[in-house]
């Protein structure tokens, strides 16, 4: 019965939400389109229900807008355009107890990644875990990195934690679980972020992270303690 009042909760504004529309495309763009499960490429002009996905391919972007956001999605990446929303801090931590309640029965379903990738560049003075990749899962991630980056952390959180869930393969990449765990820690939710850098804790991290991980465990076991 939790499930379904949060799930309601969460999902009550998709109805009424408007289409998204293509405003430009460059390289490789396509979608699944409302509850169409193919892949199809889409052009300028196009309206896309709230409940599509896109997939651009590398070296490839496409800009939509609903008329209150307007977004650029760069190359190789996928986004469901439900993530693609203003969210508050209660709407995240709802979003939170969701996905905690949905990954409680499972059994742990960590794999080594295979993903061959390359990593992007500096983006404003920080290394982005953007990678250049046919992933669908990390793509998912590269998609959920660029919500971020446009100024919807909370969205950002919410689609990663629905990749990981999806792709598990993806929870064993060290730069997007940091870079996820510095959003959480960022926004305040402390013991979410622990918890997170906890995990992150049994990848294998280089020697960086590793001081990275564990000076951002200290820093939040300290402001726990004064809770």
């Amino acid at each position: 019965m939790k499930t379904i009042i949060l799930f309601t909760m969460l999902t009550a504004g998709f109805v009424s939400a408007q289409n998204f529309t293509v405003k430009k495309t460059a390289g490789k763009v396509s979608a699944q389109i409302g509850t169409n499960e193919n892949w199809t490429a889409i052009s300028v002009n196009e309206s896309l229900p709230v409940n599509s996905i896109i997939e651009t391919g590398k070296n490839s972007s496409v800009q939509i807008d609903n008329g209150n956001i307007n977004f650029i999605l760069k190359g190789s990446s996928v986004l469901p355009l439900t993530d693609l929303k203003e969210m508050s801090l209660n709407d995240l931590i709802l979003a939170l107890a969701m996905e905690d309640m949905l990954n409680a029965p499972k059994k742990k379903q960590e794999a080594n990644s295979k993903n061959t990738a390359v990593y992007g560049a500096q983006i404003n003075g920080i290394k982005s875990p953007i990678v250049e990749t046919n992933d669908f899962g990390v793509k998912r991630l590269n998609g959920a990195v660029q919500l971020a980056e446009s100024g919807l952390k909370e969205s950002a959180v919410v689609d990663a934690k629905d990749t990981y869930r999806k792709y598990p393969a993806t929870k064993n990449i060290a730069s997007f679980r940091i870079y996820f765990a510095n959003i959480l820690s960022g926004l305040g939710l402390n013991e979410d972020a622990y918890d997170e850098y906890k995990q992150i804790q049994s990848l294998k991290l280089t020697d960086s992270q590793k001081q990275e991980v564990q000076n951002k465990m200290d820093e939040l076991a300290m402001k726990l303690l004064k809770k």
